[in-house]
């Protein structure tokens, strides 16, 4: 069953190329991809870093395929000759970065430093044990000049109790003060507005996020998992200079 799937994507791929000329291969591509999976459309297609292979990307999600249609693959590419760089993870930053220009239009709740030498977009989810440990020690994070830009991110679903309370939370006028009591273990009032905890949750998927918190530099890296202030600042250093 998996072999003709695959087989159905690469006919595809095929029958579009063959009314495409040499100027018209990645758009060729992307509609042999858009007729094998209608319901995932790739958010870009373009030249690889590889000769002879497109790159199409799906969210985070990189697949390679030859210019002349045949060939597909999926999995890591690394550039041995420039110190075993990860060109797919690269990729999947850009396309993080992507996501993250689309997020800082929205109105984040934002903590830490006024005059930050960092800045980390942070995933997180009310009732998640270390997304609370984490904010408990926001001042820390200020004193090593970084800055939070907290998005919401239930785990448990729209139907949830966290749900309502992350609504809650952004529709309480002083947003700030009431996620941070939210994150203490108190309850908010109950709320409604218009509000964009969907489309956070909506992008975090798309970057990976797949448990709270997540961290997301400016940079497109994405770091799972709670890091002690010291850590973060460290990494985020080094990142900085590379």
């Amino acid at each position: 069953m998996l072999r003709l799937f695959f087989m159905l994507i690469l006919m595809s791929i095929l029958s579009a190329f063959a009314a495409a000329d040499g100027d018209n291969k990645a758009q060729a591509i992307k509609a042999g991809l858009i007729q094998a999976f209608p319901s995932h459309i790739p958010d870009s297609v373009s030249k690889s870093p590889v000769d002879g292979f497109y790159e199409a990307v799906y969210g985070t999600q990189i697949i390679y395929v030859s210019d002349d249609g045949r060939y597909m693959m999926q999995g890591v590419l690394m550039d041995i000759e420039n110190g075993g760089r990860n060109l797919t993870e690269a990729a999947a930053r850009r396309a993080r970065k992507k996501y993250l220009s689309a997020v800082e239009k929205q109105e984040a709740i934002s903590f830490g430093a006024q005059k930050p030498r960092h800045t980390v977009t942070v995933f997180t989810d009310i009732d998640c044990g270390y997304c609370r440990k984490l904010h408990a020690e926001i001042d820390q994070y200020a004193s090593y000049g970084i800055k939070v830009n907290y998005l919401l991110f239930p785990r448990s679903g729209a139907d949830s109790p966290s749900y309502a309370k992350a609504v809650s939370v952004w529709c309480s006028e002083d947003r700030a003060q009431a996620l941070t009591k939210a994150k203490r273990g108190e309850n908010p009032a109950a709320q409604d507005c218009q509000n964009p905890v969907a489309e956070h949750v909506d992008i975090g998927s798309k970057v990976g996020v797949t448990g709270t918190p997540a961290l997301l530099t400016a940079g497109g890296e994405l770091m799972p998992g709670y890091l002690p202030a010291q850590e973060l600042a460290k990494r985020l250093d080094q990142l900085a200079g590379r």
